[in-house]
């Protein structure tokens, strides 16, 4: 046992304080998986609904998941679409009508938005803070509210 400061500290409690110390890195590499799951989970997702309307494929080829932080204390996954038809498939477009050279009127269908990236991405991501939410917790710490 060590003396400071008239306080007597036990072998334990050193233990513990080495503990917490380490306590963020650990929870970050477990957090990482976590996170990197839901990410993926969720491309996945995506590229199913996006394969049910699926013309080309152009759409399903360009969902990405990277990672866009990787620090001591903190971790970030991304999921993105690099198609320029994402944003029209996902909010639809307007109907158009215009004359061609040659004076026949052309009507151009509405197309209605799907709605699909956010609300998948949105599911997975609060599946993913219930599942971080439980590694703290198993870690010892008080965590309130809910996701």
């Amino acid at each position: 046992m060590a003396i400071r400061g008239g306080v007597t500290w036990s072998p334990e409690f050193e233990a513990f304080k080495r503990q917490l110390a380490t306590l963020p890195v650990h929870l970050t590499a477990e957090a990482d998986h976590l996170v990197e799951d839901a990410a993926n989970g969720a491309a996945v997702a995506v590229r199913q609904i996006y394969g049910q309307h699926r013309v080309t494929g152009y759409l399903q080829s360009h969902v990405h998941v990277t990672r866009f932080d990787k620090g001591k204390v903190s971790v970030g996954w991304m999921v993105k679409s690099t198609s320029p038809l994402a944003w029209i498939f996902e909010h639809g477009t307007q109907a158009r009508h215009y004359l061609e050279v040659s004076g026949v009127r052309h009507a151009t269908g509405r197309m209605p938005g799907f709605h699909a990236f956010i609300p998948t991405l949105s599911r997975f991501r609060r599946a993913m803070y219930v599942a971080l939410k439980g590694v703290l917790v198993r870690a010892g710490l008080l965590v309130s509210g809910e996701p």
